[in-house]
């Protein structure tokens, strides 16, 4: 029977309160872990995927368990598991469009208002924050995207 992971609480913190510290890769492949992919469907899914498990388990974010125990695992929601209602998008928008108006600039502002004009689901959502506050971390506005991060998530928790 193949290798089936599930978050650890570390994990769930992490997908939640977004230490900074893992990777977008890593993040990426730790929201899909949901404790009843195997190691092959995960590794189907990302390129390299068994080294970032590798570091996922070092970090104690995932762990591997039992087939028994996978068909009963719990089912954790995100805050990005779907689109927030229209109005909640909407402030999401606002904080993001104002902090990189204020620390990114037009080229910025614009590329994510086309973005947000588009968005499908809670993926994408989540794969536009998570860029934005890459490129705040990355040019050096590290506290920006921390309060921003903490308006956006405030928001979608309600």
């Amino acid at each position: 029977m193949a290798t089936v992971y599930q978050k650890t609480d570390l994990g769930q913190r992490e997908l939640t309160e977004r230490s900074g510290q893992v990777p977008l890769k890593a993040r990426q492949l730790l929201i899909m872990v949901d404790g009843r992919r195997s190691f092959d469907d995960l590794a189907s899914m990302m390129p390299g995927a068994s080294d970032v498990i590798r570091l996922l388990q070092q970090l104690n974010l995932i762990m591997p368990i039992s087939g028994a125990a996978a068909t009963h695992a719990p089912v954790v929601h995100t805050p990005y598991d779907k689109l927030p209602a229209d109005t909640r998008l909407a402030q999401v928008q606002q904080v993001v469009i104002r902090i990189t108006h204020e620390f990114l600039g037009e080229g910025w502002e614009s590329k994510l208002a086309e973005r947000f004009a588009t968005l499908k689901d809670g993926d994408a959502l989540e794969a536009l924050v998570e860029e934005w506050l890459t490129a705040l971390r990355r040019s050096g506005h590290r506290g920006a995207a921390d309060n921003g991060q903490r308006e956006v998530g405030n928001i979608l928790r309600g």
